[in-house]
C-alpha cells in the first residue's frame, strides 16, 4: 500500500472507533440512564450507530483491497 492509501485507512479506522465509542455511550445511556422501559429507542439508536460504523469500515476496507488487487493485476499484465 502506498502512503495515500494508508492515510485513508487510518482515517477510516479513527472514524470507525469514534462511531463505535459514540454508539457505546448511547447504548449505555439507553440501558442505565433512561431505565428499563418498553420503548428503548436510545438503545436501538446506539446499536444501529455501532453496526453502521462497522459496516462502513468493512465496505471501505473492501474497496481498498479491491483497488490494490486491480492495481496489482494491471502491473502484472503490463510486465507480461
Amino acid at each position: 500500500m502506498n502512503e495515500k492509501q494508508m492515510k485513508t485507512l487510518t482515517f477510516g479506522r479513527k472514524m470507525t472507533a469514534l462511531g463505535l465509542f459514540a454508539g457505546f455511550i448511547v447504548v449505555v445511556i439507553g440501558l442505565f440512564v433512561s431505565g428499563p422501559t418498553q420503548d428503548n429507542y436510545t438503545l436501538f439508536i446506539g446499536l444501529s450507530m455501532m453496526v453502521t460504523s462497522m459496516l462502513l469500515f468493512g465496505f471501505g476496507l473492501f474497496l481498498m483491497l479491491l483497488q490494490e488487487v486491480t492495481h496489482h493485476n494491471s502491473i502484472t499484465k503490463i510486465n507480461h
